[in-house]
């Protein structure tokens, strides 16, 4: 009897202890994994004045990629969830300022990998 007592608290502490990390690990899963990558490159030595290059894109169903980055980085990376055609723009932007060098653009993912190469805005 008493080595049922000195045996059995210490494994339900244990059982008890990580089964509290069993439910922290249990989440929900995400949507939908990213089907394609855009990645917008241009030259990063032309920039100029230091500003952020903004990329906003939506296709047809509403669905929107945005993202920003400052200029000298040279590249910008977005995860599209879907193939299509996708419309936006991209421009030049600061802090306080409003935006400039405004390149309306169109883009068509239809491969994994996309890499688009763009005039520095």
């Amino acid at each position: 009897m008493r080595f049922a007592i000195l045996v059995a608290p210490p494994w339900l502490a244990t059982a008890l202890f990580w089964s509290t990390f069993i439910a922290c690990l249990d989440g929900p899963l995400p949507d939908e994994a990213p089907i394609a990558r855009v990645i917008v490159s241009w030259d990063p030595l032309a920039c100029g004045p230091p500003h952020r290059v903004v990329v906003e894109l939506e296709d047809e169903a509403g669905v929107s990629l945005s993202g920003s980055t400052p200029c000298t980085a040279g590249s910008l990376t977005l995860d599209a969830p879907h193939f299509g055609i996708y419309q936006g723009r991209i421009y030049a932007w600061v802090a306080g300022e409003a935006i400039r060098s405004v390149t309306t653009v169109r883009l068509a993912v239809d491969d994994s990998v996309v890499r688009w190469i763009v005039a520095t805005p």
